[in-house]
């Protein structure tokens, strides 16, 4: 089965997208002209193939709720209660609405517990209505055979499990691994694409191939791995979770061979990218692949569930809504210092050939660590090689 191809023209070419089989790509003029497209009036700006800022997200993951009842201690949200000012269903309705008229192609849908909240589901239906393909991320406590059924209008539905057995509590101290293999299975019997999202720090690194042993046994589409970031309650944790120097260099190569052995797909988050680019491969492969690494403010956006929007998740809110969004995209000089990363860069990262890929790491670390949201991400092997020297 294959759905239409859905496509934005960008000042650089044009990015498509599909959701059956699933894809989105990057493409150039030539490409999208061969595809039908008129010339258009962003091809005036920018340099053909060379992306820029784009004329909007990709993707926005945007909070339902704050709301969590399992208080995990490391919750980089700092679930618990909902926000005071959480949006209703019809102000959320809403704000999808301008979403989707920004022509933004993906809402991932989360929390807090996504399932906390009633009205998801009609959520959902609403995006789908309006061309946006909503993607949800969920601990699974809530997930039975019955609401597995409605979950099919999810385009996928992601797992948050870091480990098998007692291993799934090691950043979330409130999971249950049977519940979360419970609802798996009921997912993977309803037919909903269902994957895993793995937070990877120093203490779970050696439970990974039991993880990947278990995605391939059960029919897992896919691992997504999310490095440890000091956000929310996981800041104050994060010495206790930071990945040693040593473990950070060797990551990149583990999650392959174990990509590989169990013939599982491996999504990095892009907080990964300088555990790539230290192992120095073809900067051209990178870019045909479209790697990159920090793309908040540009190529995703988060919002927190009373409609602030932040340049990521684990970034701190602006001063800035959803209802702003689109009027603001291009002017708002928040959004303008994110996309300033790579023409900024201090050193090490000013001399760095990956620059204009990674970006100089994750940011959302480097507020934490350096308490200077462009400094250098200080986990990264490159940076930690030339300042041990």
């Amino acid at each position: 089965m294959t759905t239409a191809i859905k496509s934005r023209p960008e000042s650089f070419g044009g990015i498509i997208a599909s959701e059956e089989p699933p894809f989105l790509a990057f493409v150039d003029r030539q490409f999208m002209r061969e595809n039908g497209s008129s010339d258009q009036a962003c091809w005036q700006e920018g340099k053909d193939g060379i992306v820029g800022t784009l004329s909007a997200p990709v993707e926005i993951h945007f909070a339902c709720t704050n709301r969590c009842s399992l208080g995990c201690s490391h919750c980089y949200m700092d679930a618990g209660n909902a926000l005071p000012e959480e949006l209703d269903t019809g102000r959320f309705r809403e704000a999808l609405s301008k979403i989707a008229a920004m022509g933004i192609f993906h809402v991932a849908l989360g929390g807090g517990e996504a399932l906390e909240r009633r009205d998801l589901f009609d959520l959902a239906a609403h995006a789908r209505s309006i061309g946006l393909v909503p993607n949800l991320t969920t601990n699974g406590i809530h997930v039975d055979a019955t609401t597995a059924q409605r979950m099919r209008v999810f385009g996928q539905v992601n797992l948050s499990l870091d480990g098998i057995g007692q291993a799934a509590r090691t950043y979330r101290d409130g999971a249950d691994f049977a519940i979360i293999d419970r609802a798996i299975g009921e997912l993977l019997k309803a037919g909903v694409s269902t994957g895993i999202n793995c937070v990877v720090g120093r203490n779970n690194i050696d439970a990974l191939p039991n993880l990947f042993r278990y995605a391939a046994e059960r029919g897992i589409s896919e691992i997504e791995l999310l490095r440890y970031k000091p956000s929310g309650r996981g800041l104050a944790q994060y010495e206790l979770h930071r990945p040693t120097p040593t473990q950070n260099r060797s990551i990149y190569p583990l999650f392959q061979r174990l990509s590989d052995r169990y013939r599982v797909r491996a999504k990095i988050d892009c907080s990964f990218v300088p555990m790539l680019c230290c192992h120095h491969p073809p900067r051209e492969l990178l870019e045909a692949h479209c790697v990159c690494g920090c793309e908040a403010g540009n190529y995703l956006l988060g919002a927190h569930s009373d409609g602030r929007v932040c340049g990521c998740s684990f970034l701190p809110a602006l001063d800035l809504t959803i209802d702003d969004l689109q009027q603001q995209w291009h002017t708002a000089d928040a959004l303008r210092q994110y996309r300033d990363w790579s023409r900024m860069g201090t050193e090490p990262c000013a001399s760095c050939p990956y620059l204009s890929i990674c970006k100089g790491g994750c940011h959302a670390v480097s507020l934490a660590v350096c308490n200077d949201i462009d400094a250098p991400d200080p986990d990264c092997p490159m940076v930690r090689e030339l300042l041990d020297r």
